[in-house]
């Protein structure tokens, strides 16, 4: 992970699946950098007008010195004669100049529902690629999107036939040239997303000349390291599976196709879920609109989707932030194992809405700036959140009260350690202890200036915790935490 990601704050902490009702999993919520930092990312890719400067020839070009030309062989980038290769002669300007033709054109095709458009320049012999693009193109148009484009975002990597320079002009011993380009679907799932987020692919592409239009001859999922975010995002759950969606105001639910009478089932209950938590929220603009939930029975497509195979095996859900083109988070991809939501009645509802409330909060993301602030605030908030509207569970105060009369209450909110160990126990209990210190805030301070608190802290308005609660809260941070352990003695 980047070390200027805005979510370093935040370390990732995951907790088991229960029966317990209150019980909550993962959230995910890391693989984004600074804004300064994408701020000049994108400030570069946006520059990048021309294949030449994608291609890192964006340095003003020195002639050479004619007494000189005839005697060194041409440099990259110059003639044989010497002088420079206008970009535009050059192998490989030509052939992205031809990638980004046809980004162009499948993102036409989508937005017109013209499947043969879609598949036009995918290479016919190999019918298990096609088949796959076709089934793309089909999951796709089932999802609602407000933007849907596929653009070039360089890792430009051009081999030619002889071996040749791709700086140089080419000859026509260089051609057929084979080239693979990091591409990205930067969508936004309409009612959903803030922003549009990229899904970075790799294309590999076979130009047979150079006016060829170009065959695409493989598409496969970028590695996150090769990515300016640190995150690709892939596979999507339009990428593995033939889908089924459901739509409900606030809500765009996906699964497998063979699924789709479960996920009807489901979609009233995401709903419900989603009403509450944007009603329960208290903190200002700037939140999610909505949530993009995915549901699976299947583990390995659990651990599989969105590169998310550090989820714990036992884990029943997480929210995973999707950085945005132009911003630190574009929206949240929520995904749920499907039986959790159907074991057990009570602690469905309680799984979505932490969920949702990571996602909900999630676009208020600030860069990075030296925040201290801990797991317990991320974790305590979307669990109070969640069960805001009800009492303490017995399972709760049960927890606690064996671990104050154990003597292992030491009268402090849970540190990070607590939420990252495998002790199932000592995970139970940090929790617990994080929704007590969202719960006894929100009881003697009020629920909206509790929201306010976490926001600008989450914002990275803050430096530490300690300073948080101080101008949140006008009162001595050590104070608030003996009368928090005070309150939480004579609570359990």
């Amino acid at each position: 992970m980047p070390a200027e990601d805005p979510h370093a704050r935040w370390p990732n902490a995951v907790e088991p699946r229960r029966s317990r009702p209150w019980a909550i999993c993962v959230a995910l919520l890391g693989g984004l950098l600074s804004l300064a930092f994408l701020a000049g990312t994108f400030g570069r890719l946006d520059g990048l007008d021309t294949a030449d400067r994608l291609l890192g020839h964006d340095r003003p070009t020195i002639g050479p010195n004619p007494e000189r030309a005839a005697s060194r062989p041409p440099g990259p980038g110059e003639r044989a004669g010497g002088g420079p290769i206008p970009a535009a002669d050059r192998i490989s300007s030509r052939v992205l100049a031809r990638l980004d033709a046809l980004a162009g054109t499948r993102s036409a095709a989508l937005e017109q529902g013209d499947e043969a458009a879609f598949l036009a320049r995918v290479d016919p012999q190999d019918t298990a690629f096609v088949d796959g693009q076709r089934r793309l193109f089909g999951n796709l148009r089932k999802v609602p999107f407000d933007t849907a484009r596929w653009r070039t975002r360089g890792n430009v990597k051009t081999v030619t036939a002889d071996g040749s320079d791709p700086e140089r002009a080419g000859t026509a011993a260089a051609w057929p040239v084979t080239v693979n380009v990091d591409v990205a679907f930067e969508h936004a799932i309409t009612g959903v997303d803030v922003g549009p987020v990229p899904e970075t692919y790799v294309w590999k592409a076979r130009c047979a000349d150079p006016v060829d239009p170009c065959t695409l001859i493989g598409a496969d999922g970028a590695a996150d390291a090769d990515t300016a975010s640190g995150f690709a995002g892939f596979p999507a759950a339009w990428d593995l599976w033939d889908l089924a969606v459901e739509r409900r105001p606030h809500v765009v639910l996906m699964g497998r196709s063979q699924d789709a009478a479960t996920l009807r089932r489901n979609a009233e209950q995401a709903e419900q879920a989603a009403g509450y938590t944007l009603g329960a929220w208290r903190g200002g603009p700037g939140t999610s609109p909505g949530f993009a939930l995915v549901l699976t029975s299947s583990r390995t497509s659990f651990g599989k989707l969105y590169n998310s195979d550090k989820v714990q095996d036992w884990a029943a859900g997480y929210a995973l932030s999707m950085p945005g083109t132009d911003r630190p988070v574009g929206g949240v991809r929520m995904v749920v194992d499907n039986d959790q939501l159907t074991g057990d009645t009570t602690f469905a509802p309680i799984l979505l809405r932490h969920e949702m409330t990571h996602a909900l909060v999630a676009p208020l993301a600030g860069p990075g700036q030296g925040s201290e602030a801990p797991t317990w605030l991320a974790e305590g908030f979307a669990d109070w959140q969640a069960e805001a509207d009800r009492p303490l569970t017995r399972t709760i105060t049960d927890n606690i009260r064996a671990l104050v009369a154990g003597g292992k209450f030491a009268g402090e909110p849970p540190a990070d350690t607590e939420f990252e160990t495998g002790d199932e126990a000592r995970v139970e209990h940090a929790y617990n202890l994080a929704h007590l210190m969202v719960r006894y805030l929100a009881e003697r301070y009020g629920a909206e200036r509790v929201c306010t608190f976490f926001a600008n802290t989450y914002a990275g308005k803050y430096r530490t915790i300690d300073e948080a609660l101080t101008a949140s809260f006008d009162t001595d941070p050590d104070r608030l935490r003996t009368d928090w352990a005070a309150w939480v003695r004579k609570t359990v």
